[in-house]
């Protein structure tokens, strides 16, 4: 679940340095949190923390052209 007041549109202007910044940053509350057993706050930043992640992963996504996946897709067949 995503931060509802975090504007998704604006993590996804962000630059991936930035948006790995933000993450880490938001770790090192998280386990502060942890430590404190301070459940509302440990919520807050993991709803947080998905938001930047999956923006991070969309981003991620965007730099890999999507004509590979198909070029490759029949290539290695592990089953």
């Amino acid at each position: 679940m995503e931060h509802p007041f975090l504007n998704s549109e604006d993590i996804s202007k962000m630059k991936i340095e930035d948006i790995q910044s933000k993450i880490t940053d938001l770790t090192g509350k998280l386990q502060f949190a942890y430590s404190m057993n301070n459940g509302a706050l440990i919520h807050q930043l993991t709803m947080a923390l998905e938001s930047y992640n999956i923006a991070m992963q969309n981003k991620l996504q965007d730099m890999f052209p999507k004509d590979q996946e198909e070029k490759y897709k029949n290539k290695i067949d592990i089953k």
